[in-house]
């Protein structure tokens, strides 16, 4: 069983960038990660020391919550429509529960399997991405349906290798394969939101290396082989990597005087009363004529769709995370969350398991004291 859930999990990480159906509906990797799940699950009865930590039961509360909303309006609308937004946050905490008791069991080398996998995730991105540049196209979507789902699992994922190694990466042919491809994607993706989240993604990758020698000169190997990545592709792609770069730049001033409208941010000050106890996330034709898209911030989404006690909760899971990080890892993940404020991520797998990771790793202040607990095949703990 051990064996298969480490298996399920390589498979499952490795396929999430690779999208075959519509958005909103379950992709390949989706069905392998839930049979992860419950795997991990069933392994779980057997445990001797289990035990619930505050990150686990704020998650839970959440969820439970939200799933709570979804019912009183599924009963009120005569409806189900509320259900499927509830299945999302169910499907990504029953994987984050699974994937806590693994990494309490196998410690080292249940990261050394998330790095493998995640860096393979990358490089599947990036091939559709050197293609499609190839092909002339101009915000390109890489292995996804569209292009801010690129750049967003690609910042996840660089986030994730990067505090993998405790932001010092090491010399990983794979693994620096996957931080290049990552790059490459938030830039060909052409998403400014993604690519000011990188920006303090870099800020904590210099704070992480600038104090120590060793790790500084590897910084100034890395960035030069990454940069020069980049523009080998720009170069094989005929110059529209820069193209979409400075098309994106030119239309920064036009899409920050039209956020508010066009991220439906309007539409929490015309309802302001939903904000109470939540919405919802269906049968947005009760606020016409502000009912077309959602609302893409994953905070004032939060907030509209599930109110006060489910924004709050979310935040306190936030700050449970990082709450005992250094300050690079807090620049670090700052990167999805800037990223959040004008996209709705909450469905997104990897940002979920970006949180499981930090959490396992940081909750003792150390990253060398947390790893020093966990031994192969320790009794497990639900953290």
């Amino acid at each position: 069983m051990n064996l298969i859930g480490a298996l399920l999990l390589f498979v499952g990480l490795a396929l999430s960038s690779l999208y075959l159906f519509p958005s909103g509906g379950p992709q390949l990797a989706d069905f392998v990660m839930i049979v992860f799940a419950g795997v991990m699950l069933l392994m779980s009865l057997g445990d001797k020391h289990l035990k619930v930590s505050s990150f686990a039961m704020c998650w839970g509360l959440m969820v439970l919550w939200v799933v709570m909303v979804c019912l009183c309006w599924t009963l009120v609308m005569e409806t189900t429509d509320f259900f499927m937004p509830a299945l999302f946050f169910l499907f990504n905490f029953l994987i984050g529960m699974g994937l806590l008791r693994f990494l309490s069991v196998y410690g080292e080398r249940a990261t050394s399997l998330i790095r493998n996998s995640v860096s393979i995730a990358l490089l599947v991105a990036g091939g559709f991405v050197l293609v499609q540049l190839a092909l002339g196209i101009n915000r390109t979507t890489g292995s996804f349906n569209n292009p801010n789902q690129l750049a967003y699992f690609s910042l996840c994922g660089v986030v994730v290798l990067l505090m993998l190694d405790d932001f010092h990466p090491k010399m990983r042919p794979l693994a620096l394969a996957g931080l290049a491809s990552g790059v490459l994607g938030i830039l060909s993706a052409s998403s400014l939101a993604a690519m000011g989240g990188g920006v303090m993604v870099l800020v904590g990758w210099a704070m992480a290396n600038a104090k120590q020698v060793k790790y500084f000169a590897r910084l100034l190997l890395v960035v030069p082989l990454l940069l020069g990545g980049i523009v080998i592709a720009n170069i094989s792609s005929e110059g529209q990597v820069l193209r979409n770069l400075e098309a994106r730049m030119d239309r920064a001033p036009s899409k920050v005087d039209s956020v508010y409208e066009e991220r439906k941010f309007d539409r929490l000050t015309n309802f302001p009363a939903y904000a109470i106890l939540g919405a919802g996330e269906a049968k947005r034709e009760r606020f016409a004529p502000y009912d077309g898209a959602e609302i893409h911030s994953s905070y004032i989404n939060m907030l509209f769709a599930y109110g006060l006690p489910g924004l709050a909760l979310f935040l306190s899971m936030i700050v449970i995370v990082l709450r005992r990080a250094p300050l690079y890892i807090w620049a670090g993940v700052a990167g999805p969350l800037i990223y959040s404020t004008t996209h709705n991520g909450l469905r997104s797998t990897l940002f979920w398991i970006l949180l499981v990771i930090c959490w396992h790793l940081y909750r003792q202040g150390s990253i060398a004291a947390s790893r020093r607990r966990f031994v192969f095949n320790s009794p497990s703990e639900m953290t």
